[in-house]
């Protein structure tokens, strides 16, 4: 509590080094959506743990700070190749419209000539709707998939139907194009939106359900979140 990147106030290593070490034993890897905040090597403390990382870089409307990124997430992919399964370039950069799409696709162009990886960029599904361009700079179309969050909320007794149609929706936009789940997920607690309800009954159900689904379907995935992150409750409530 009271750590947040828009204060800059980041987890110790060692703080790191434990919540790797709770989640160990029960997941295959990580994904980070940073690679220059805070005073720790997360490649390094994954190795440490046997976990695989999808090593994210940061793209915001500061393109100093984006060049530093851009250095650090591609040194971090080269000096731990068995560790860092992918690189993902910039997360929600055209929800939120920080860059336009022309700049994206050229950070994306710039990681992948100098990785190893493959390089795939994050948003969320209607987003690559709109910029289908971007598919043809990356390996992997990753995808986010929160029908609670969605500006069409989907109530959990419809909500795992609609993951695997629209999963099923991109293959189908982008043929021949691997497709992963980069976000998925369903809330413990906060408000309601439209008939979608947050709840740990819930959150238990969407998930038990979505991994059997992803596991029968061979669907790449990444559950967000690990941990509770109580810096985002100012924008996004206590869900």
């Amino acid at each position: 509590n009271g750590q947040s990147p828009f204060a800059g106030v980041f987890p110790t290593a060692a703080q790191v080094d434990a919540d790797l070490a709770l989640l160990a034993p029960h997941v295959r890897g990580i994904r980070t959506y940073a690679a220059s905040e805070g005073a720790y090597d997360v490649a390094a403390l994954a190795r440490k743990h046997g976990l695989k990382l999808w090593q994210g870089i940061w793209l915001g409307g500061d393109r100093a700070q984006n060049a530093r990124e851009i250095a650090r997430g591609i040194a971090e992919a080269n000096r731990f190749p068995d560790t860092v399964d992918r690189v993902v370039v910039g997360n929600e950069v055209l929800l939120r419209r920080d860059l336009p799409v022309g700049e994206l696709i050229a950070a994306i162009d710039q990681v992948k000539a100098r990785v190893k990886q493959p390089v795939t960029y994050a948003d969320v599904w209607e987003f690559w709707e709109k910029f289908p361009e971007v598919a043809d700079h990356v390996d992997i179309v990753t995808i986010h998939l929160l029908p609670y969050w969605e500006d069409s909320p989907t109530g959990i007794g419809r909500a795992i139907a609609h993951v695997l149609a629209t999963y099923k929706h991109m293959q189908t936009l982008f043929p021949g194009k691997r497709i992963a789940v980069g976000e998925t997920g369903w809330p413990s607690a906060g408000r309601w939106r439209a008939d979608a309800a947050p709840g740990v009954v819930n959150e238990a159900r969407f998930i038990r359900q979505f991994v059997q689904a992803a596991r029968a379907a061979g669907i790449d995935y990444d559950l967000i979140e690990a941990l509770d992150q109580g810096w985002k409750d100012a924008s996004e409530g206590i869900v």
